[in-house]
Parts: C-alpha cells; sequence; structure tokens
C-alpha cells in the first residue's frame, strides 16, 4: 500500500535533511559560546624537576607566592610558644627542632650539624659598698672578666685612658672609669698597668649595659648604670670609698647545633640566619625574623631548590660570638667553598625604620637593582664601613665566600624582655623575603667573578 504522505524514498530524504540541519545549527551554537581555549604559556622551566622529590612533586602546581604572614607564624612560635633561646640551652634545641620539621615539611633533607665550643660563664657579680656606708650596686660582668674578689678602696679614672689614671699609679686599689670612647679591653688593660686590682665601669648613658672584652683580662672588671656610678663619684668627692667587687666566672662547654636542608649533593647557593636569642628576652626580631623568612623561602624556592642547588642553614650559637656559621664553614670541603658562589644571611629583618645591605661588592650590586626593582629604598654599606660584621655572614667572608646581608635598622627592643612578636612587621619579612628571591634570581646566571668575593 501507499502511504498518503509520499513515497518511502521522498519521506527518508525528508528525514535525513532535517537530521542535519539539526546537527549544523546545534553545531553553530556550540562554537559560539564555548570557543576552543587559548593556547596558554608554558609554566617557567625553573618551576619543574626532574626529579621525584617530595619538592619536585608540587612543580606542576602554580609557584608559591612569599608570605609575610606566614614567615610571621613562625615568628610567633619561635617567641612566644619557646621563648628565649640561648646557645645550649633545651629552647634552643626546641626551636631546631622545630626548624626540622618545617623544613623536612617543605620536602627537604633535613639533619641537626652539632658542634661545641668553650664559652665565658658569668654565674654572679657584685659591687657593695663598705665605708663610709653599707650599699649594694646592681652589676654585671664584663664578658672575659676572670673571677675574682677585692676589697680596696676606689679611685677615679676619667674614661680609662692612660693619662686618666693617677701617676703614681692605683696600687691595688679599684679604678672607677666612664664608659664610652675608647674599648673596654683597653680601659681595663690600663688600669691594670697602672696596678689597680679591679675595674668599674659606669654606662656613659642611662640604665645598665653588658659589654665585653674579646679576651680574657687580667684583672676582675664589671659594668654598672650611669646613674650607680654618679652616685659612687660624689661619694667619692667627700672623702675615700672601700667596695668589694666579686666576679664568678669561668670556662663552659657549650653544645649546639645547626639545621641544615637541601635537595641535592652541593649548595651554589646558601640562604640562612641565626634562631639563638640572647638570654634577656624572646628574640622576636633578633632572630626569629630571620630564621622565619629563611623558612618561608625554603617553602616559596622549594620547586627550583635543586635546579639552582639552594640550600638552607639556621645557625645556632650566634649570639656568643658565630660559632655555628663559623663551624658550618670549618666543615666545608674545599671542593664545597669553592663550588658555593654565594650566602644570603638575614637578621634582624622585622622591625626598623630603614633597609641595610652589605656584604661582597657584587652582591650588593645585585641586591641594589633588585630593591630598585622593587621600588625598595635601601641603605648600601660600603666596604670600610661598618658592615654588620657580628653576624653570620662574616665567617663567609673571612673563608673567602661570597656573602649579602639583609639587615633592618634601628630595633629599640635590642637584646631586651621588649623584643616580643607583637614589634615584628609581617610587611617588612616580605619585603626581606621578596629581596632574597629576586637576588636568588638574578644569581642564576653566574656574575660572580673568580675571587670577587669582598
Amino acid at each position: 500500500m501507499r502511504s498518503r504522505r509520499g513515497s518511502p524514498v521522498i519521506w527518508h530524504a525528508l528525514l535525513l535533511g532535517i537530521v542535519l540541519a539539526l546537527a549544523a545549527c546545534t553545531g553553530a551554537a556550540s562554537s559560539e559560546t564555548a570557543p576552543p581555549p587559548a593556547a596558554q604559556p608554558a609554566a617557567p622551566e625553573a618551576q619543574a624537576s626532574p626529579t621525584a622529590s617530595p619538592a619536585a612533586a608540587q612543580a606542576a602546581a602554580p609557584p608559591a607566592t612569599f608570605s609575610g604572614q606566614e614567615a610571621y607564624r613562625h615568628v610567633e612560635h619561635l617567641a612566644q610558644r619557646i621563648g628565649s633561646r640561648p646557645t645550649g640551652t633545651p629552647a634552643e634545641q626546641a626551636a631546631a627542632d622545630y626548624i626540622a620539621a618545617r623544613l623536612a615539611g617543605y620536602g627537604y633533607r633535613t639533619e641537626q650539624q652539632p658542634f661545641e665550643f668553650q664559652d665565658y660563664e658569668e654565674r654572679s657579680a657584685s659591687v657593695e659598698v663598705l665605708a663610709p656606708a653599707g650599699e649594694v650596686i646592681p652589676s654585671n660582668a664584663l664578658f672575659f672578666s676572670p673571677g675574682g674578689a677585692v676589697s680596696a678602696g676606689v679611685v677615679e679614672a676619667g674614661i680609662g685612658r692612660p693619662e686618666d689614671f693617677p701617676s703614681g699609679g692605683l696600687a691595688g686599689q679599684l679604678a672607677l672609669v666612664e664608659r664610652g670612647a675608647i674599648s673596654f679591653r683597653d680601659k681595663v688593660a690600663n688600669a691594670a698597668r697602672a696596678g689597680a686590682a679591679g675595674i668599674i665601669v659606669y654606662n656613659n648613658a642611662d640604665g645598665p649595659f653588658r659589654g665585653s672584652l674579646g679576651q680574657l683580662a687580667g684583672i676582675p672588671a664589671v659594668g654598672i648604670a650611669r646613674e650607680d656610678g654618679l652616685r659612687l663619684l660624689r661619694l667619692l668627692s667627700r672623702g675615700p670609698a672601700q667596695v668589694r667587687l666579686e666576679v664568678d666566672a669561668g670556662q663552659r662547654t657549650v653544645r649546639s647545633r645547626n639545621v641544615v636542608a637541601r635537595v641535592g649533593d652541593r649548595c651554589r647557593v646558601l640562604i640562612g640566619g641565626h634562631y639563638d636569642s640572647v638570654p634577656e628576652g624572646p628574640g622576636a626580631n633578633d632572630n626569629a625574623s630571620g630564621t622565619a623568612v629563611t623558612l618561608e623561602l625554603a617553602r616559596v624556592l622549594a620547586p627550583q631548590a635543586r635546579e639552582q642547588e639552594l640550600c638552607f642553614v639556621a645557625f645556632g650559637g650566634e649570639e656568643l660570638g658565630l660559632w655555628g656559621s663559623r663551624r658550618f664553614v670549618e666543615a666545608l670541603s674545599p671542593e664545597d667553598k669553592s663550588y658555593l658562589k654565594a650566602m644570603i644571611n638575614l637578621d634582624m629583618v622585622g622591625v626598623g625604620d630603614r633597609w641595610r645591605v652589605s656584604g661582597s661588592e657584587s652582591l650588593r650590586e645585585l641586591l641594589t637593582q633588585s630593591a630598585a626593582g622593587l621600588g625598595v629604598s635601601v641603605q648600601v654599606l660600603q666596604s670600610g664601613q661598618r658592615t654588620g660584621g657580628g653576624s653570620d655572614h662574616a665567617s663567609f667572608l673571612q673563608a673567602g665566600i661570597a656573602a649579602a646581608f639583609i639587615h633592618r635598622q634601628e630595633d629599640p627592643n635590642y637584646h631586651t624582655a621588649e623584643d616580643k612578636a607583637d614589634f615584628v612587621d609581617p610587611q617588612a619579612l616580605e619585603t626581606a623575603g621578596r629581596l632574597a628571591v629576586e637576588l636568588i634570581g638574578q644569581l642564576k646566571v653566574p656574575l660572580l667573578s673568580p675571587g670577587d668575593h669582598h
């Protein structure tokens, strides 16, 4: 039978046309609303690593960004939860364990490098006025003062220059001198040559102080506050005074450790700072701040650490004489020393009103360029200026290794109980981190000439 709707051939042709038309319409609509995605630029080569390490496994992820807030969390932990971290104490060990755990979590192979040294230990110091009236004056032994007890008359001797002492000498008496103009060591040596049995140094500014003689002295030496020194001078103006000076001090063995993190076997660029603090305070700026920036840099730079042969170190024992960095450098083989092209030291980077950079000439220039590119104003300390030789980069410079120092001036709470996390600025930590990242980026190109380390 025939269909009233037409022949089968025509009907099939009509159906085929409708299907093709619908398919064409659907394709056109899809093309307009969802165009093919544009080609994306390839990720920078530095973000990938051919080695299957935890850090490299994250290479395909977007590169991390340095965070001042993340760094600040480390400051809080070190300064608030752990607190003061004097060298050789359980608190310093707790800080080392915390740092090692964080670095291992970022994918690094970590080790705690132990070392020990002989250090001066002050157990007690006292100054007591015996006559004309009994009075105990708070005092601190000058670092490297020998132990001993002396009861004798007191003689005022200016600021301790040779010409300030009586022409006839002191003959076993105590010298009272003011701080300033010449070093503590010279004051004590001059007093000993004049025949003094001990020396009392009073501050040239309000309040007490602590000072160091740099090496073991020949006579007991203490420091007192300015107001106590002036009171002694007034007492002497009315007649002779008898004082007992006593120092109980000696040598002790101190054990500490560096925390070292690496991905490969060698270090081309080393980033670090010390994690110990003075006993007087929690050491938030000095130097939980530099340690925190080092940790955050390790996190951010983990994807490229193997390619650029980056290593990270938290040094112990800095406050007692750069012991951690000295021992680290001493442990390097001659080949490792020549292979290490730059050390970046971060110390006290969370408080202050201006940035200072110093170190090897080439690295100073690169830091200046990095700062300019970031719009950061820095003061560059040239050779011959005070360049922060009292921090860990100095150990590397002395070994002929190029080093840079990033530091922030001035901290009103330096070495006091007020060096708290509350005063550390996360934005300053971020700026320090960005400066270091920029410098490390420039070090990918071998810009240092042989022997250019100072």
